[in-house]
Protein backbone atom coordinates (compact mmCIF):
# COMPACT_ATOMS: atom_id res chain seq x y z
CA UNK A 1 0.00 0.00 0.00
CA UNK A 2 1.17 3.48 -0.84
CA UNK A 3 -0.95 6.41 0.24
CA UNK A 4 -3.89 4.07 0.81
CA UNK A 5 -3.73 2.65 -2.73
CA UNK A 6 -2.99 -1.02 -3.36
CA UNK A 7 -0.96 -1.91 -6.44
CA UNK A 8 -0.41 -5.08 -8.46
CA UNK A 9 2.59 -5.86 -10.65
CA UNK A 10 2.07 -6.47 -14.34
CA UNK A 11 5.08 -8.26 -15.86
CA UNK A 12 6.88 -7.07 -18.97
CA UNK A 13 6.44 -8.97 -22.17
CA UNK A 14 4.26 -9.51 -25.20
CA UNK A 15 0.50 -9.59 -25.11
CA UNK A 16 -2.35 -9.65 -27.58
CA UNK A 17 -4.06 -6.28 -27.77
CA UNK A 18 -7.41 -5.55 -29.37
CA UNK A 19 -10.58 -7.49 -30.04
CA UNK A 20 -11.29 -10.44 -32.28
CA UNK A 21 -12.80 -9.73 -35.70
CA UNK A 22 -16.01 -11.59 -34.79
CA UNK A 23 -16.61 -9.56 -31.60
CA UNK A 24 -19.78 -7.61 -32.41
CA UNK A 25 -19.39 -5.50 -29.26
CA UNK A 26 -15.99 -4.16 -30.30
CA UNK A 27 -15.61 -0.94 -32.25
CA UNK A 28 -13.67 -0.99 -35.51
CA UNK A 29 -10.76 0.87 -33.91
CA UNK A 30 -10.33 -2.03 -31.43
CA UNK A 31 -9.58 -4.46 -34.28
CA UNK A 32 -7.62 -6.35 -35.42
CA UNK A 33 -5.88 -8.11 -32.58
CA UNK A 34 -2.14 -7.56 -32.70
CA UNK A 35 0.90 -8.29 -30.56
CA UNK A 36 2.37 -5.53 -28.42
CA UNK A 37 5.56 -5.86 -26.39
CA UNK A 38 5.85 -3.85 -23.19
CA UNK A 39 9.53 -3.89 -22.28
CA UNK A 40 9.19 -3.14 -18.56
CA UNK A 41 7.33 -4.39 -15.51
CA UNK A 42 4.85 -1.86 -14.18
CA UNK A 43 2.41 -1.39 -11.34
CA UNK A 44 -1.34 -0.76 -11.66
CA UNK A 45 -3.71 0.28 -8.93
CA UNK A 46 -5.70 -2.79 -7.93
CA UNK A 47 -8.87 -0.73 -7.51
CA UNK A 48 -10.42 2.26 -9.26
CA UNK A 49 -10.07 5.50 -7.30
CA UNK A 50 -12.97 6.00 -4.89
CA UNK A 51 -14.96 9.11 -4.05
CA UNK A 52 -13.30 9.19 -0.61
CA UNK A 53 -9.79 8.97 -2.09
CA UNK A 54 -10.51 11.71 -4.60
CA UNK A 55 -11.99 13.87 -1.83
CA UNK A 56 -8.60 13.82 -0.05
CA UNK A 57 -7.11 15.42 -3.16
CA UNK A 58 -9.87 18.00 -3.40
CA UNK A 59 -9.65 18.92 0.28
CA UNK A 60 -12.15 21.77 0.50
CA UNK A 61 -12.89 22.11 -3.21
CA UNK A 62 -16.21 21.06 -4.66
CA UNK A 63 -16.48 17.30 -5.30
CA UNK A 64 -17.75 16.35 -8.80
CA UNK A 65 -20.39 14.04 -7.25
CA UNK A 66 -23.04 15.75 -5.13
CA UNK A 67 -23.84 12.81 -2.82
CA UNK A 68 -20.35 11.32 -2.71
CA UNK A 69 -20.39 10.96 1.09
CA UNK A 70 -23.18 8.38 0.79
CA UNK A 71 -21.02 6.47 -1.71
CA UNK A 72 -17.49 6.88 -0.37
CA UNK A 73 -16.42 3.42 -1.57
CA UNK A 74 -17.82 3.88 -5.09
CA UNK A 75 -15.60 4.95 -8.00
CA UNK A 76 -15.28 8.67 -8.53
CA UNK A 77 -17.08 9.86 -11.68
CA UNK A 78 -17.40 13.15 -13.60
CA UNK A 79 -13.64 13.68 -13.51
CA UNK A 80 -11.89 15.25 -16.50
CA UNK A 81 -8.62 13.92 -17.90
CA UNK A 82 -6.94 17.05 -16.54
CA UNK A 83 -8.31 16.38 -13.05
CA UNK A 84 -7.17 12.75 -13.22
CA UNK A 85 -3.66 13.87 -14.21
CA UNK A 86 -3.70 16.53 -11.45
CA UNK A 87 -4.63 13.84 -8.92
CA UNK A 88 -1.56 11.84 -10.01
CA UNK A 89 0.68 14.89 -9.53
CA UNK A 90 -0.85 15.59 -6.10
CA UNK A 91 -0.40 11.94 -5.10
CA UNK A 92 3.27 12.01 -6.12
CA UNK A 93 3.91 15.17 -4.10
CA UNK A 94 1.93 14.02 -1.06
CA UNK A 95 3.40 10.50 -0.92
CA UNK A 96 6.90 11.23 -2.23
CA UNK A 97 8.69 9.51 0.67
CA UNK A 98 6.65 6.29 0.30
CA UNK A 99 7.10 6.26 -3.47
CA UNK A 100 10.86 6.81 -3.15
CA UNK A 101 11.15 4.03 -0.56
CA UNK A 102 9.25 1.66 -2.89
CA UNK A 103 11.84 2.11 -5.64
CA UNK A 104 11.48 5.68 -6.91
CA UNK A 105 7.99 5.08 -8.24
CA UNK A 106 5.52 7.69 -9.44
CA UNK A 107 1.82 7.57 -10.13
CA UNK A 108 0.58 8.40 -13.62
CA UNK A 109 -2.24 7.45 -15.93
CA UNK A 110 -1.46 4.22 -17.78
CA UNK A 111 -1.03 4.06 -21.52
CA UNK A 112 -3.84 2.32 -23.39
CA UNK A 113 -1.57 -0.70 -23.92
CA UNK A 114 -0.62 -0.87 -20.23
CA UNK A 115 -4.28 -0.62 -19.21
CA UNK A 116 -5.38 -3.29 -21.68
CA UNK A 117 -2.69 -5.79 -20.67
CA UNK A 118 -3.56 -5.27 -17.00
CA UNK A 119 -7.25 -5.70 -17.82
CA UNK A 120 -7.24 -8.64 -20.23
CA UNK A 121 -3.98 -10.48 -19.66
CA UNK A 122 -1.42 -11.70 -22.16
CA UNK A 123 -3.63 -13.87 -24.35
CA UNK A 124 -6.21 -11.45 -25.73
CA UNK A 125 -9.14 -12.31 -23.49
CA UNK A 126 -12.29 -10.41 -24.39
CA UNK A 127 -13.04 -9.92 -20.67
CA UNK A 128 -10.79 -9.84 -17.60
CA UNK A 129 -11.97 -13.33 -16.61
CA UNK A 130 -11.94 -14.96 -20.08
CA UNK A 131 -13.77 -14.95 -23.40
CA UNK A 132 -17.38 -15.50 -22.29
CA UNK A 133 -19.31 -12.53 -20.93
CA UNK A 134 -20.66 -13.08 -17.42
CA UNK A 135 -22.90 -10.31 -15.99
CA UNK A 136 -22.23 -11.70 -12.50
CA UNK A 137 -18.58 -10.65 -12.74
CA UNK A 138 -19.01 -6.94 -13.48
CA UNK A 139 -21.35 -3.99 -13.05
CA UNK A 140 -22.99 -3.71 -16.45
CA UNK A 141 -26.43 -2.87 -17.83
CA UNK A 142 -27.29 -6.59 -17.78
CA UNK A 143 -26.91 -6.63 -13.98
CA UNK A 144 -29.48 -3.82 -13.63
CA UNK A 145 -27.72 -2.05 -10.73
CA UNK A 146 -28.69 1.36 -12.10
CA UNK A 147 -25.47 3.08 -11.05
CA UNK A 148 -22.00 2.48 -9.73
CA UNK A 149 -21.22 -0.26 -7.23
CA UNK A 150 -18.56 -0.28 -4.51
CA UNK A 151 -15.04 -0.66 -5.84
CA UNK A 152 -13.96 -4.30 -5.82
CA UNK A 153 -17.50 -5.64 -5.34
CA UNK A 154 -16.99 -8.25 -8.07
CA UNK A 155 -13.54 -9.46 -6.97
CA UNK A 156 -14.94 -12.31 -4.87
CA UNK A 157 -17.12 -13.35 -7.85
CA UNK A 158 -14.16 -13.84 -10.19
CA UNK A 159 -14.31 -10.48 -11.95
CA UNK A 160 -10.66 -9.53 -11.50
CA UNK A 161 -8.11 -9.57 -14.30
CA UNK A 162 -5.36 -12.22 -14.56
CA UNK A 163 -3.05 -9.81 -12.71
CA UNK A 164 -5.54 -9.05 -9.93
CA UNK A 165 -6.94 -5.68 -11.08
CA UNK A 166 -10.57 -5.14 -10.10
CA UNK A 167 -13.39 -3.45 -12.04
CA UNK A 168 -11.60 -3.50 -15.39
CA UNK A 169 -14.94 -4.25 -17.09
CA UNK A 170 -18.10 -2.43 -16.10
CA UNK A 171 -18.74 0.13 -13.36
CA UNK A 172 -17.03 3.18 -14.97
CA UNK A 173 -14.79 4.22 -17.86
CA UNK A 174 -11.18 4.93 -16.92
CA UNK A 175 -8.76 7.53 -18.28
CA UNK A 176 -5.53 6.56 -20.00
CA UNK A 177 -2.53 8.75 -20.80
CA UNK A 178 -2.87 8.27 -24.57
CA UNK A 179 -4.63 10.77 -26.75
CA UNK A 180 -7.30 9.32 -29.07
CA UNK A 181 -7.08 10.43 -32.66
CA UNK A 182 -8.67 8.89 -35.75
Amino acid sequence: LIGGLEFVRVPKGKFIMGSKEDNSLAADDEKPQHTVDISYDYWMAKFILTNAQFAEFLDKKKHPVSDWQKRKDHPVVNVSWEDAAAYCNWFNETHQAELTAAGNLSLRLPSEAEWEKAARGAYGNEWPWGNEFDPNKCNSAEGKKGGTTPVGAYSALGGDSPYGCADMAGNVWEWCADWFND
